[in-house]
């Protein structure tokens, strides 16, 4: 089993180990609904993420906006991601040809490193882009091999430091009150 270790107060799992679930749904609310409630998970940071200056879609020019929600079961991030727009995406596609479920994975590893392993097993990058901060983001066509994607993202010391904060929200969560929250109020753990 991953155990949660820490640098500099910060939170992360092992190298090598799946660090996220994302589950893509036309209704966000419906979802953490169900995640919340019914699962346990959280409690879950919802935000709206506005389209982000050069995204790709299969190496093609996209504008892809949504609303995401971030929280944990245990160890494991769990994304819930509502796209916003019509804009062209791996998330559009899924939903048109499975409808809701499980779209992808993120493991923690080096992006270069991880980049270059699944390009050479023959996995054509499906989206792509920067963060606002500059870090790298991608998602990996792997459904041939798992029926979802791949993410991999630059994990920034800010970046660590917010799932940090979730983290500490969700050991410290009764399971029952404020299940969802903006995520401004991510800023109450901090201290």
């Amino acid at each position: 089993m991953s155990e949660l270790i820490s640098h500099k107060g910060i939170w992360m799992q092992p190298e090598g180990a799946i660090i996220e679930l994302c589950h893509v749904t036309r209704d966000l609310d419906r979802a953490l609904l169900y995640w919340t409630r019914d699962l346990g998970a959280g409690p879950f940071f919802v935000f709206d993420v506005p389209v982000l200056p050069g995204q790709l879609y299969y190496g093609q020019p996209t504008e892809v906006s949504m609303r995401v929600g971030f929280g944990f079961s245990g160890g494991t991030l769990i994304e819930l991601l509502e796209q916003t727009n019509a804009g062209a995406s791996p998330f559009r596609d899924f939903l048109d040809q499975h409808g809701e479920g499980l779209h992808h994975i993120m493991p923690r590893c080096d992006f270069d490193a991880g980049f270059a392993r699944l390009s050479a097993a023959g996995h054509q990058v499906a989206f792509a882009g920067r963060m606002p901060a500059g870090e790298r983001f991608c998602l990996f066509d792997t459904r041939s091999s798992n029926g979802a994607y791949v993410e991999l993202m630059e994990l920034s010391e800010a970046m660590l430091g917010s799932l940090s904060l979730m983290a500490k929200a969700q050991a410290s969560w009764d399971r029952v009150t404020d299940p969802v929250r903006p995520m401004a109020r991510l800023a109450e753990y901090a201290s």
